[in-house]
């Protein structure tokens, strides 16, 4: 038996979120973002899942990890580096047929005087003002390109994550217009927010993150729930009975008010559960919710486990992500969102697929 955390990553799941929110934007691609080790839950399994699917647009943050991809996907995929390439990672783009994202104007000066330079996209900025040619320079950027255009052009939301913000429609319209100057260029826009806004937002490629591991905003009406991308378990180590007045944990953060029944399970912040969820987060027995009670230590954790007497027991796991636990709900508990707490958690958490 073992006695440590472990992740089961449903590669089916994550397929059928891929499809589900491809459909929402119908004569679009549907791509994958798979970055930061396809949002922790392994980049091999997932993008060998996803490949086999049919998926044929990958993105990643570095070029690094494109040219690990490569030898899953092989040929036939196109994998795209949100973060693009300096002058020396030229090779590794060649040799593994990445397409880096030019972010600015100096930048792309720089990938144009390259001999034999590799294809390349850019990133335009419509309102994010973090990465991107800004909207100003357009003319400029195409000008520069007119003997050799970027095989992509792409934006990115900034809160697609609320679809009544009017900044929705406002860098809708930017990139339209700026795309306008690349007709033959693949245009991509819409994350996982934004394909849940509909057709108009999709373009050639749409490129969802977190809905496929069954994070992110709420799906709209009529579309159903997204399915879980992991089930994060940890084993309980001890159970025991607390009287009333006793503290738990680091710092006695918590004070019984009653006698009570804990469990203290094998996870903690060195596995990449968030400290913060102290007194915030639960987990699940059988379905049963066992709120977190005390500090989140290194390495364990101790729930409140008196609603769920007979389920508790030593070698048993608690859920702490799953179909019992929503990713973004656990999140929100820990004030963080699912996109840091999937992608926190550590080696020491064991992955296993189906």
């Amino acid at each position: 038996m073992s006695l440590s955390p472990h992740a089961l990553v449903h590669t089916r799941n994550i397929v059928a979120n891929w499809r589900a929110i491809g459909a929402l934007v119908p004569g679009s691609e549907a791509g994958a973002v798979v970055k930061a080790n396809a949002y922790g839950h392994g980049a091999g399994p997932v993008v060998t899942a996803l490949h086999a699917a049919g998926c044929r647009t990958f993105f990643v943050a570095y070029v690094e990890e494109g040219a690990e991809l490569r030898s899953i996907v092989g040929g036939d995929a196109t994998i795209l580096a949100f973060n693009g390439a300096g002058p020396d990672d030229a090779n590794i783009v060649r040799e593994s047929a990445i397409l880096p994202v030019i972010n600015s104007i100096p930048a792309l000066k720089d990938w144009l005087a390259l001999p034999n330079m590799p294809d390349y996209a850019v990133h335009i900025d419509t309102g994010m003002n973090r990465l991107g040619v800004r909207m100003e320079d357009v003319g400029e950027l195409a000008a520069l390109t007119a003997h050799a255009p970027p095989g992509h052009i792409m934006s990115h939301l900034v809160d697609s994550d609320d679809r009544s913000q009017p900044i929705n429609e406002r860098q809708l319209a930017r990139f339209t217009e700026a795309a306008s100057h690349f007709p033959e260029a693949i245009k991509s826009f819409s994350n996982t927010g934004g394909c849940f806004m509909g057709r108009a937002y999709g373009f050639d490629v749409a490129r969802p993150g977190i809905g496929l591991y069954g994070g992110g905003p709420p799906a709209p009406a009529g579309v159903t729930a997204l399915l879980p991308g992991m089930t994060l378990e940890a084993p309980i180590l001890t159970v025991q009975s607390v009287s009333a007045g006793e503290t738990v944990g680091y710092g006695a953060t918590y004070t019984l008010d009653q006698a009570r029944t804990l469990a203290t399970v094998a996870l903690g912040y060195g596995d990449g559960f968030p400290r913060s969820a102290t007194n915030s987060g639960y987990a699940t027995l059988g379905g049963i919710k066992c709120p977190i009670v005390g500090r989140v230590s290194m390495d364990l954790i101790t729930i409140d486990v008196s609603d769920a007497p007979d389920l508790a027991k030593p070698g048993q796991f608690a859920q702490f992500i799953g179909a019992a636990v929503p990713l973004e709900d656990q999140a929100r508990r820990a004030g963080t969102v699912g996109y840091e707490l999937v992608t926190g958690l550590g080696h020491r958490v064991r992955r296993i697929y189906d």
